[in-house]
């Protein structure tokens, strides 16, 4: 079913405008440098006269940028499958750079590939590549001084440095991961109070006519009685005020047990304030929901069936997929409850359950459900769960 912006609860991604990005205030520091370097290892001259090592050293330094500004424009929900791969070609060609320039300013850059790639690989990943880059710089300033104690002296500081900003960027990537983390539980945490309100206002309704039933409704069927036996006395059959008096004890009788039906009469689960709970602390994502008017869920088993799934289905998107806009719907459809969940991101090959969509699947099984996983051309994915309803809940009244 069809979403529709004007009617449909949205919650809008953190993530920035293209310039706030490309602008962020490490970026800039990332431009200087390369701008530095630049200027220190390119020979104007040698460009005037068309010497073509310059050119191509110079072509690989504008390269190597182009890459970096490519990697910061991007949003925090794309793909981000090649992106390690870009920044790896980063550090190639600032080796080409050094290698056609001979400045030997040029491994500063080093520092810049070290710090994208700890965002994105292991630490021991990161260690390997940047070793074989520094491998790499390292010969080429051995061949040039001919002595190794110079060479290790020179590309010793530009290890720390590089060290210092991989380990930078690897705690600014397991903060963020452990960031996200808590916001997830948080919204986890926000949508269970709000079913859980829901159960204790059932459960507050229940007691409230156990009480009505219990106190009032025994009361009244003793005054029945009473007044009962007071109508066989002689002395007092007939009058008139004994018989409103049990006219009015049978009414209020009545009255009380209608009010005792209708407090009992649990009507389900209205799971709109929960599923919206769960959507609304999410960054880094547009997410939409569409939830049928008047829908209540049967029992708190399958309420939570639905907010697990749901819950399951956002972090599967943005933890796995990228996803930067997520669609939840939630409609009767002959006889059965309809969750489905779809979103834009990055569609695997092939479609595999792992420990998420498993439970998922396990969840439904234990209440009669059945779980439906497909692709969504050109990219993304829908997961269509189905619960049955109970013939109560068919319609609500």
């Amino acid at each position: 079913m069809p979403l529709s912006p004007d009617t449909t609860p949205t919650y809008q991604s953190h993530d920035g405008t293209l310039l706030q990005r490309v602008f962020a205030p490490l970026n800039i520091a990332a431009y200087i440098t390369w701008l530095a370097v630049c200027m220190a290892v390119i020979e104007p001259a040698k460009l005037f006269a068309g010497d073509a090592r310059e050119w191509t050293g110079a072509a690989a330094l504008v390269a190597m940028i182009a890459l970096f500004l490519a990697a910061a424009a991007r949003g925090q929900r794309s793909d981000t499958r090649w992106l390690p791969w870009k920044v790896m070609i980063q550090g190639v060609l600032v080796v080409i750079a050094e290698h056609l320039l001979r400045g030997g300013q040029t491994s500063v850059l080093l520092i810049i590939v070290a710090a994208q790639l700890a965002l994105l690989v292991s630490a021991r990943a990161t260690v390997f590549y940047m070793l074989a880059l520094n491998i790499a710089i390292g010969a080429m300033w051995l061949e040039r001084s001919g002595s190794v104690s110079a060479t290790l002296l020179s590309l010793l500081p530009v290890l720390g440095f590089q060290a210092f900003a991989a380990l930078t960027g690897h705690y600014a990537a397991s903060r963020e991961r452990a960031r996200e983390h808590l916001i997830q539980i948080n919204a986890e945490l926000l949508a269970t109070r709000r079913l859980l309100e829901e159960s204790a206002r059932a459960g507050e309704r229940l007691k409230l006519s156990r009480e009505l039933h219990d106190v009032a409704g025994h009361s009244l069927t003793a005054l029945k009685l009473n007044l009962a036996r007071l109508a066989r006395d002689p002395a007092l059959a007939g009058r008139e005020e004994l018989q409103i008096s049990a006219t009015l004890a049978n009414d209020l009788l009545g009255q009380i047990r209608q009010v005792v039906g209708t407090l009992r009469a649990h009507d389900g689960f209205d799971l709109r304030a929960a599923l919206e709970a769960l959507a609304q602390p999410i960054v880094g994502a547009r997410i939409a929901i569409d939830i049928e008017e008047q829908l209540r869920v049967d029992g708190i088993e399958q309420a939570e069936t639905v907010l697990r799934c749901a819950q399951e289905a956002i972090t599967n998107a943005l933890r796995h997929g990228r996803a930067s806009e997520i669609r939840i719907g939630l409609h009767r459809v002959d006889g059965m409850l309809e969750l489905s969940i779809e979103n834009d991101g990055a569609a695997p090959p092939r479609i595999e359950f792992g420990n998420g969509l498993t439970g998922m699947r396990e969840r439904l099984d234990a209440v009669g459900g059945t779980l439906e996983v497909t692709s969504t051309p050109p990219r993304g994915l829908r997961l269509l769960a189905r619960i049955p309803l109970g013939p109560e809940r068919e319609r609500i009244p």
